[in-house]
């Protein structure tokens, strides 16, 4: 506990101590008005956590961390149900309706104020809970897992956290909020109804803020990657320089007798990023380069722009290629709408020979079956679902569910 300072332990119960009565009603009423005399207490309340916003604006309940505290001491087991996923708290919220309901109806007016208040303090619990987890997950991004300090780690911390966000998505979008409007399905009061339509509402926005903290996630990993293998690339490098000290610059170099004489007494060359404006000897420069720049401030001229021929090129004519078979398949779909009659392709095939040699367009009974088979497949849904077809074929021998179709008869669904 050495990490918790004492004097804000102490602020914490002076708190508690000084707002006794106000705590106490909170509890024991469900509510209190924010809206009164205490509003700045109820406010500074809110701040430290000890009381949370109710349905209604304007009043205030005592927080789930607070009350669950009080529960105990009090000796009052008011909620034994363990929230540990989100399928289970739909399965605990529909119980307590039930029990709500039925109490409503059989007018015992105290147990179905029981009920939902257990109902609230469930909903609240369980929207606190993903919240926080959200919230904690979008901190990480934002100081890129700041709570560890090597590279190796953060990615390790991104990775366990995009993989537990992942198989949260996963088990949220099994579920379908929708069904929870069934809850409402009967003469309910209307806190009953708000409650459960405000809590459809916060599911459906959860869902989007979870996949985009999951792109964050993956967009994170993909950049902490990035820089763990140029920091391995570095310290290979530096562990490469360090076996290796002919790369490293001898600082007696210049009493190697080896080198030229100019090199060896050569006045040193400092590098610099700047020009130093102290030193004298740069004035001359520098005021070359202000002038030069004045000058260049100065109105310039347009010059006039370069002419040149444009070659024009007689447009040419392109000549439109179609399949003719593919209209004629289109044809065939057309008679089968037209009448609906069942038409086969194959007798399609021998009534429309004729035709087809005078215009010189040969098929085979075999390539004509299959386009007619994947014209069917290029038709969108709708048309799909207006035409149906059936193969005829037989079963090829030794290799199972494959078939050899002869001839599909294309009809339309009633």
């Amino acid at each position: 506990m050495a990490g918790y300072d004492t004097k804000d332990v102490a602020e914490l119960l002076r708190q508690l101590g000084s707002n006794d009565q106000l705590l106490a009603e909170a509890y024991v009423f469900g509510s209190i008005q924010g809206d009164g005399g205490d509003a700045r207490k109820i406010a500074a309340l809110h701040k430290k956590a000890l009381l949370r916003p109710d349905d209604e604006p304007g009043d205030y309940r005592v927080s789930a961390e607070l009350k669950r505290m009080l529960n105990r001491l009090m000796r009052k087991q008011s909620s034994y149900r363990q929230l540990t996923d989100m399928g289970k708290v739909i399965d605990v919220l529909e119980d307590t309706v039930n029990d709500y309901r039925l109490s409503v109806i059989g007018d015992q007016q105290d147990d179905a104020e029981y009920y939902l208040d257990q109902l609230d303090d469930l909903l609240y619990e369980a929207k606190d809970n993903l919240n926080v987890s959200l919230d904690n997950m979008h901190y990480a991004i934002s100081s890129q897992f700041g709570f560890v300090s090597t590279i190796s780690a953060k990615v390790r911390e991104n990775e366990r956290a995009l993989t537990y966000a992942q198989k949260l998505l996963t088990e949220l979008q099994q579920i379908d909020p929708e069904t929870c409007y069934e809850w409402m399905n009967w003469a309910c009061p209307v806190e009953l109804a708000r409650k459960i339509s405000g809590f459809i509402y916060w599911f459906n926005q959860t869902l989007p803020r979870l996949r985009y903290i999951i792109d964050s996630m993956r967009l994170s990993l993909f950049k902490l990657r990035r820089d763990e293998k140029q920091a391995s690339l570095l310290r290979n490098m530096a562990r490469y320089l360090h076996k290796h000290p002919e790369f490293e610059i001898n600082e007696q170099v210049f009493e190697d007798k080896t080198l030229p004489k100019p090199l060896r007494f050569a006045a040193p060359m400092p590098i610099k990023s700047y020009i130093n404006v102290k030193e004298t000897a740069h004035e001359i420069a520098l005021i070359e380069i202000v002038q030069s720049l004045r000058k260049l401030s100065s109105v310039v001229k347009p010059n006039a722009r370069e002419t040149s021929e444009v070659e024009l090129i007689a447009n040419v004519a392109m000549s439109f290629s179609y399949d003719y078979f593919e209209e004629q398949t289109e044809r065939l779909f057309e008679q089968a709408i037209t009448t609906g009659n069942p038409v086969s392709a194959i007798k399609y095939w021998q009534q429309a020979l004729p035709e087809w040699h005078s215009e010189q367009q040969h098929i085979d009974p075999t390539p004509w079956v299959e386009l007619v088979f994947s014209s069917y497949c290029k038709l969108t849904n709708i048309q799909q679902a207006l035409i149906d077809i059936r193969p005829k074929g037989q079963q090829l021998k030794g290799i199972s569910h494959n078939w050899s179709y002869s001839d599909i008869v294309v009809k339309v669904n009633s």
